[in-house]
């Protein structure tokens, strides 16, 4: 016999244990159904409780009206308020009194157009003599009814061509309306010498001789400063004229 005949003849001598198998397998499948069993007791399922749902067939004409929107109701019509027909009148009284009547509230009265003014008129320089006539008969004081109060002696132009009445009429003014005489009796009489510019501001206002008394020669300094002088004169070339006053 050969090799492999050998074999399978062991082989066929051979048992089988089937016993011990079949035996093992069950044992195995007892194992996993006792797992199985100690699992669902330790957590017991919870099952979901059923519902019920009522369901109603409709057919498709009836779905449609339901889906479809109700027409809004008309609004109810507002009530309209009708304006009463004005009644006339009644005729007044034989006895009634009649009232004035209202007064219209006055207007202001239209202000009359000023009149022109009259042409200015070069006067004599009488009021302020002019720088040459300072030098060669000295210092005049203002004559009565120059406009202005007594206390500003005279002045001095440094422009001897400064001839204009008016303007020097209007210095005169404006230096006695400021000048506050501090006392009754002024021993040296103060000078100021300043300058007009051509909008009529001072300007270089200082104090060329004093009078002794600093609240003097301040008052003084004050009448000059605190003057609101015209602009100069249109045809007068110069951008300002220059004068010294003199405070009595």
């Amino acid at each position: 016999m050969d090799a492999v005949g050998t074999i399978l003849a062991e082989r066929e001598r051979e048992r089988v244990p089937w016993a011990a198998g079949a035996l093992l397998a069950a044992l195995l499948h007892l194992a996993i159904l006792g797992a199985f069993f100690a699992s669902s007791l330790a957590r017991p399922l919870q099952l979901a409780p059923t519902r019920a749902v009522a369901v109603r067939i409709l057919s498709a004409g009836a779905i449609r009206g339901e889906n479809a929107r109700p027409a809004p109701a008309p609004e109810a019509a507002r009530p309209r308020i009708e304006k009463p027909a004005e009644e006339p009148p009644p005729p007044p009284s034989s006895k009634a009194v009649l009232l004035p009547a209202r007064e219209e509230k006055k207007k202001k009265p239209t202000p009359a157009p000023a009149a022109p003014k009259p042409p200015e008129s070069r006067g004599p320089e009488v009021s302020l003599p002019s720088s040459a006539e300072g030098q060669s008969a000295g210092t005049t004081a203002a004559p009565p009814g120059a406009g202005g109060n007594a206390g500003v002696g005279g002045a001095q132009f440094d422009q001897p061509d400064f001839h204009y009445g008016y303007y020097i009429e209007a210095i005169q003014i404006a230096l006695s309306t400021n000048w506050f005489k501090p006392m009754p009796t002024i021993p040296t009489p103060p000078k100021v010498h300043f300058r007009i510019n051509r909008d009529g501001t001072v300007g270089d206002a200082e104090i060329t001789r004093s009078s002794g008394l600093p609240f003097v020669d301040r008052a003084a300094l004050r009448a000059v400063l605190a003057s609101t002088f015209p602009p100069l004169p249109a045809d007068w070339t110069s951008p300002s004229v220059g004068l010294t006053v003199i405070f009595e």
